[in-house]
């Protein structure tokens, strides 16, 4: 089955490279008419071409409220001494 038949083209929100071959990235897609956002872990082998990997999360967009307000709960009880 072709995956990317039914899925638009993703948006790119936010890159934070993890390592040299590395980075979390943050997309907004669309498949089979609904959108979802999708924290994902990419990988470069080659340095030129990032590929998606299987470490990562797909939200619907019934979630992201959620999830945001538990990532900034999650942030606030960070120890400012350990420096994030």
């Amino acid at each position: 089955m072709n995956r990317t038949a039914n899925r638009s083209a993703e948006i790119v929100f936010f890159d934070s490279p993890r390592t040299d071959h590395e980075l979390l990235r943050v997309t907004l897609s669309e498949l089979r008419g609904r959108t979802y956002i999708d924290l994902r872990v990419w990988y470069s082998t080659d340095g030129t071409e990032w590929k998606p990997s299987r470490a990562g999360v797909t939200l619907r967009a019934d979630q992201v409220g959620q999830v945001t307000q538990a990532l900034m709960l999650a942030a606030r009880s960070i120890d400012p001494k350990e420096g994030c």
